[in-house]
């Protein structure tokens, strides 16, 4: 079950695109804390030793590119280092962006924290993507286009259930939603 979630996810993710806030957009926002401990912090970039540190010990490996952990968050990781981090609904109470997103939120408290500049509002889709080497959030008809380095683009995407509250949060770079390295 959690695997089909995590291919519909990307899937998704592959169709559409994700991350930002007006002024825009740093792997700084590209991180998750503990809702109880704001010291407790994951972050784009950070060593998997690092973020095992906060997060503990792996519970399984989703889909061959995924670790899950304790309290919904999974973590997928290029040479060791965090390259992309996903909340879902176990997260709730436990886990939230750096930006204060977390799972339960409605899609207009989203859009309060990261603005108008999404990427794609699909129904049940909120994506947003910010080109950091250009400084500028991506539009739809810009995301099919070739980067130099997808890596400089960053995503935020949320996924919402029927009744319209994040039920999935995703952090990312376009490499890693892309093809999963």
């Amino acid at each position: 079950m959690r695997k089909c979630t995590l291919t519909l996810l990307f899937l998704v993710i592959l169709l559409t695109a994700c991350g930002s806030s007006e002024g825009g957009f740093t792997t700084k926002d590209l991180a998750i804390k503990k809702v109880s401990d704001d010291k407790a912090v994951v972050r784009y970039g950070m060593s998997r030793v690092d973020a095992e540190n906060v997060l503990g010990e792996e519970e399984g490996t989703e889909s061959g590119y995924s670790i899950s952990y304790s309290s919904g968050v999974s973590v997928m990781y290029r040479e060791d280092k965090v390259a992309g981090i996903y909340l879902t609904e176990e997260s709730e109470d436990t886990y939230e962006t750096v930006d204060g997103l977390s799972i339960g939120m409605i899609k207009d408290e989203v859009k309060k924290i990261y603005g108008d500049n999404y990427l794609y509002d699909h129904g049940n889709n909120l994506d947003y993507a910010y080109d950091s080497d250009r400084g500028q959030f991506l539009k739809e008809t810009e995301w099919a286009k070739k980067f130099e380095d997808d890596t400089r683009i960053y995503l935020i995407s949320v996924i919402f259930d029927g009744k319209g509250y994040a039920r999935t949060i995703m952090l990312t770079d376009r490499q890693m939603a892309l093809t999963f390295r």
